[in-house]
């Protein structure tokens, strides 16, 4: 019998850990995302039992979400966003002050938003859950996380257009002259 779970909890490990692993690095970073991914493992061998077998993925998920919750706990989840906004690759004709300007109105929209409208976000949006699954790993129904994703997009869409309008309200500082100093205009 064990080494039928043995071999079993093998599979589950091999074909999901790089899914969760990734789940991890976006949420803690590298340092941290090797031991989440461990610990997550662990916790699905020692409640082998309540793993599903047909689709296990949103339960790793779910275990990883308080996993990571642990690990996080005084940390700024935004940080792990503006790094994957960093290796965000050149787009050709933009300009690389309005890139960094942009990315930082999405850094500060992003981290205005409740913790529990990032992860709905991040769980579709990243992760590539569908909403039934993403359900799953938030312990909702479906109905109730479609609402959640719904808010959330309204408030990070709100948040973006405040910070489109505040950008838009502040102005420019005056150029200073090329040759500062000089009075007189040359005839």
């Amino acid at each position: 019998m064990q080494v039928g779970r043995d071999e079993a909890f093998r599979d589950l490990y091999r074909e999901h850990y790089n899914a969760v692993l990734r789940y991890a690095w976006r949420r803690v970073g590298p340092d941290a995302a090797h031991d989440v991914a461990a610990e997550v493992f662990l916790i699905a061998w020692r409640r082998w039992e309540t793993v599903p077998r047909l689709d296990p993925l949103p339960w790793l998920y779910g275990v990883g979400r308080g996993v990571v919750q642990n690990h996080q706990r005084a940390e700024n989840r935004g940080q792990i966003l503006e790094a994957r906004l960093m290796v965000e690759p050149s787009l050709p004709g933009r300009d690389l002050a309005d890139r960094a300007a942009e990315r930082g109105a999405v850094v500060h929209a992003w981290q205005s938003l409740a913790e529990q409208d990032r992860e709905v976000l991040a769980l579709v949006g990243w992760e590539g859950l569908d909403i039934s699954s993403a359900a799953r790993v938030m312990q909702c129904s479906v109905p109730a996380f479609t609402a959640r994703l719904y808010r959330a997009k309204r408030r990070l869409r709100t948040a973006l257009e405040r910070q489109d309008k505040a950008a838009e309200d502040t102005p420019e500082p005056p150029a200073a002259p090329a040759r500062a100093g000089l009075e007189e205009r040359c005839v």
